[in-house]
């Protein structure tokens, strides 16, 4: 177990460090006199399609014993993304979008259906393949910087380094085996406790997205609330399997809340409460997860398509502002959290 979630989570941050970097520092350049909107809209198109594509592959792969392949497949997507960005004109942006945004959402997914595969229920494994993501993007925005010229040689060596740990998890004397789609059949509970939670992940993604204070101008701050996003993350799966999922959300978010009415003026209650935010992303996957013990892989989509969908109002502008926001955002995200875990309770009780 160890050694494919540590694999899955090397190639995690070298996979949204590629595709970020490919976006912005390659892609954004290449539309030179364009610009905005059009770069905007390059962006927001690689976001939407990175995440919502999660469903359906999601999906997919549930007919696969292994996501391996598939990862092994989504690293080339993005580097021939890479590739496409010396292409001429035009074409130097819609082809490199549309790579990087399906081979990434080929990786997740891949990555999410072995990792879930192997946690038995636990939320560790998961929080731990999530978390390094966000190293990933917070390095991929300043990947010029620091890189320069050399940077699509780093990245296709990132990519070649992602595929050799990864093709290291393929087993010689196993076969990657068509598995029968099982059609999802879910109680009325279950339903309703899946919904709850993908209405979870989508608020957690808005408030993520709207989460701005003014001393993250600052490098350092930065990088520290960055970590703090990281280790919520990693550390919400490990104490969820310690002291339950329902106290661990209920401590991750209700101390988050009166944290945030203070984290535009202290940087410590905004890291603070960030890292307390984090936890509760492992639980709502695992516990989507165990909904659908047949279909573990729809239920990773499930949980990106919600992100995707709680990403949107940004892209059009509802970017509300203050710590009362997300004080609200976050006490309404517990109930809702709290309540699909007890409706999740009851239907496998049914």
């Amino acid at each position: 177990m160890g050694r494919l979630v540590g694999t899955y989570a090397f190639c995690h941050l070298a996979v949204d460090f590629a595709c970020i970097s490919t976006m912005l520092c390659m892609v954004v350049p290449a539309l030179g006199d364009a610009g905005f909107p059009t770069a905007a809209g390059a962006i927001v198109a690689y976001d939407m399609f990175a995440f919502a594509l999660q469903l359906p592959i999601g999906a997919a792969l549930d007919g696969h014993a292994s996501g391996t392949r598939a990862a092994l497949l989504s690293y080339a997507l993005i580097a021939l993304g890479i590739i496409g960005t010396y292409l001429p004109g035009s074409l130097a942006a819609p082809i490199p979008v549309m790579l990087a945004a399906v081979g990434n959402a080929l990786f997740h997914c891949a990555g999410g259906v072995d990792v879930l595969a192997i946690s038995h229920g636990k939320a560790a494994p998961s929080g731990l393949f999530i978390s390094t993501g966000a190293l990933g993007v917070f390095f991929g925005t300043r990947a010029s910087s620091l890189f320069g010229s050399m940077l699509h040689g780093v990245l296709l060596a990132l990519l070649l380094v992602s595929a050799l740990q990864t093709a290291g998890l393929i087993h010689p004397e196993a076969h990657e085996e068509k598995r029968t789609l099982m059609r999802p059949q879910p109680s009325k509970a279950a339903a309703a406790a899946a919904a709850l939670l993908a209405l979870t992940v989508a608020l957690r993604s808005y408030t993520g997205m709207i989460m701005a204070f003014p001393w993250k101008g600052a490098f350092a701050l930065a990088l520290i609330s960055v970590c703090a996003v990281v280790a919520g993350k990693a550390m919400g799966g490990i104490i969820a399997d310690t002291i339950g999922p329902g106290r661990a959300s209920t401590i991750s978010l209700g101390i988050s809340a009166p944290l945030f009415l203070l984290a535009h003026d202290l940087p410590a209650a905004g890291i603070i409460a960030t890292l307390l935010f984090n936890f509760t992303m492992p639980i709502t996957l695992i516990s989507l997860a165990e909904l659908l013990p047949r279909n573990r892989g729809l239920a990773f989509g499930i949980a990106s398509f919600s992100l995707a969908i709680g990403a949107f109002p940004t892209f059009v502008g509802i970017r509300p502002a203050g710590g009362a926001v997300l004080a609200a955002l976050s006490l309404v995200s517990l109930a809702c959290l709290l309540a699909g875990l007890a409706l999740a309770r009851s239907s496998f009780h049914a």
